[in-house]
């Protein structure tokens, strides 16, 4: 039995670093998507009953379905590539299998445990990034690392966990990496108000409160820290790429946010000409570039230089949002989809908030999702579905009353904090 018992715990550790790396097999086939769906029919018992499974799942299925319709019923003038069309098929349909395998890992491991073996197998993919980017740390590896940090210090005190994030901020601020350097801040920003707030001996009885408290202190610490990293920004402090891309986008006339992402202007535009999507693998065509270079153009931004030309259309459709990807690839249903990650995400977060107990890497993996679902590639979001979806299932609802800890859902196995 105890031998059993090890081989189940080694399993789902190893299931749970394999749908961490997201690394393309034979045909544009991400390792994770691969290995999510073929444990399936393992982990669907753990959550057919799951009522935060089921929106996704179907959101997934029919954005999935949609977007094939959409590709085989394409007009004569549209190509298809056939290895994007399978890759972004198999990274919607694995979203829910991906969730799906973490409550599985995370009912014999511990939450922790499962995130643990997620984030690591999510180290184990970006080590491809230290010989192919000028800036590994940035784009991949110091994301990844700092998940595996913040989930190995969450089992100790705030202190542990400041630490963590400090030391984890000053790799991200010698790194020009403003998103990231704001993520942390904002954690640290919530333990050390959660840390005042337990030496004051403050604990509202009822959880949703505290939540709702929570929230508002969020807001505010993540403006705070926002507005602390732009103002370093502008100074010169994160280096002179930064401050040259800061300085230039708050005098933009469109504000900064749409000075910083022009493709906002650009999908939007796509939208307007062509709400129903285009479909799962088709490439566009000149007449789709053009619309979307005058929605940029729009907001004041220069779209004839080559980042619009070969990142944003040169191998597809890339908006750099989440929401707009998906919706390009599988119409309104795939839309459904990433609102349904997004509702799901800030539930979590929500949760999470329902005690003066923050777990620090769920924080960071949930600000990265949102960022993403908004003004990020959906390329980024697969790796950190499954640690915050996952999470979400596993949750206990926030109690009516009580003395501030969660009541226990009869559908969930553990709560987030194992």
């Amino acid at each position: 039995m105890r031998l059993q018992s090890r081989s189940v715990l080694v399993l789902a550790a190893l299931l749970m670093v394999l749908v961490g790396v997201r690394r393309e097999l034979v045909g544009s086939m991400a390792t994770a998507d691969c290995v999510a769906l073929a444990a399936l029919p393992m982990t669907w018992p753990t959550v057919r009953r799951q009522r935060l499974f089921s929106p996704l799942l179907v959101t997934a299925v029919l954005a999935a379905l949609t977007g094939l319709a959409l590709s085989w019923l394409a007009d004569p003038d549209f190509s298809v590539m056939a290895s994007a069309q399978r890759n972004i098929i198999l990274s919607l349909l694995g979203v829910p299998a991906s969730a799906a395998a973490f409550v599985w890992a995370a009912q014999r491991l511990g939450t922790r445990g499962a995130a643990l073996a997620l984030s690591s197998g999510m180290v184990l993919d970006s080590m491809r990034l230290l010989g192919s980017s000028p800036n590994p740390w940035k784009f991949g590896v110091g994301a990844a690392v700092s998940l595996v940090v913040l989930v190995a210090a969450d089992r100790y005190g705030r202190l542990v966990q400041l630490a963590a994030l400090a030391a984890l901020a000053a790799t991200f601020l010698v790194s020009d990496a403003r998103s990231s350097l704001a993520f942390l801040a904002i954690t640290a920003g919530i333990v050390c108000w959660q840390a005042v707030a337990a030496w004051m001996r403050w604990q509202p009885a009822q959880p949703r409160r505290l939540a709702l408290t929570q929230v508002l202190a969020l807001a505010a610490v993540g403006a705070t820290a926002v507005l602390g990293v732009l103002l370093a920004s502008s100074t010169g402090s994160l280096g002179e790429d930064a401050q040259e891309r800061t300085v230039a986008q708050a005098s933009g006339p469109a504000g900064f946010l749409l000075a910083a992402r022009p493709e906002l202007g650009g999908s939007w535009a796509l939208f307007l000409s062509r709400p129903w999507g285009y479909g799962a693998g088709v490439m566009p065509r000149y007449e789709d570039v053009r619309v979307a270079k005058e929605g940029m153009a729009a907001l004041g931004y220069d779209p004839a230089n080559g980042y619009v030309e070969n990142f944003m259309f040169g191998n597809g459709f890339e908006l750099h949002s989440g929401l707009a990807d998906v919706w390009i690839a599988g119409s309104l249903p795939g839309a459904a989809l990433v609102l349904t990650v997004l509702w799901l995400t800030l539930l979590a977060m929500v949760r999470d908030l329902g005690s003066l107990r923050v777990t620090p890497w769920l924080c960071v993996a949930s600000l990265v999702i949102v960022q993403n679902v908004l003004v990020g590639p959906w390329a980024v979001l697969p790796a950190y579905l499954p640690l915050v979806l996952g999470s979400a299932m596993v949750q206990a609802p926030l109690g009516g009353s009580g003395t501030g800890t969660p009541s226990r859902h009869p559908d969930s196995a553990l709560l987030v904090r194992s």
